[in-house]
């Protein structure tokens, strides 16, 4: 359906365009997000772990890195993955984003949940704790299990089941 161009007087010269509103947050950019059905990974923080979710299944995810998607028009509202390290500054980092979340803040994204990417092999307790109780807040938590051959060999041959427990998730909320 073709739109109608403006009503225009002539002599009289046509009104500016009017902005799309883009969605305020304090702690991420916005981007201009191309529409698509795939789920958009948003990083809390530098090295959150994102690029290794999107390597685990890359034709279901896109990858924001530290921005957040936005699409303007009638188009379906991105659905976004806050993704985190295990670690205190990555569960602040992950804190702050879900309390804009929670704020109205993130809007018009769609959040199906947060990702908390182990540290280390084995977590302290209070990371554990930390990790479930910033992740209470959200529609969904996933802690991904720590990857020892990622720093030494790249990309691991398998994914450990976290990582295919959150893509069969995932692969649910993209129909």
């Amino acid at each position: 359906m073709e739109s109608m161009p403006p009503v225009t007087t002539p002599g009289v010269p046509a009104p500016p365009p009017i902005p799309v509103e883009r969605p305020g947050t304090r702690l991420l950019p916005v981007f201009d997000a191309p529409v698509t059905d795939r789920v958009w990974l948003v990083a809390a923080h530098g090295g959150a772990g994102c690029g290794t979710i999107y390597a685990s299944s890359p034709g279901l995810y896109a990858d924001a890195g530290r921005a957040l998607p936005f699409c303007a028009g009638p188009a379906r509202a991105p659905r976004i993955v806050l993704c985190a390290m295990g670690s205190a500054h990555g569960l602040e980092s992950l804190r702050a984003l879900l309390a804009e979340w929670d704020a109205g803040a993130l809007a018009p994204c769609v959040l199906l949940g947060v990702a908390v990417t182990a540290c280390m092999a084995r977590p302290p307790r209070a990371l554990r704790r930390g990790c479930l109780q910033v992740g209470s807040v959200a529609p969904r938590l996933w802690r991904l299990p720590y990857v020892a051959s990622i720093p030494v060999e790249g990309r691991p041959s398998s994914w450990p089941s976290g990582y295919r427990r959150m893509s069969s998730a995932l692969e649910g909320a993209r129909r």
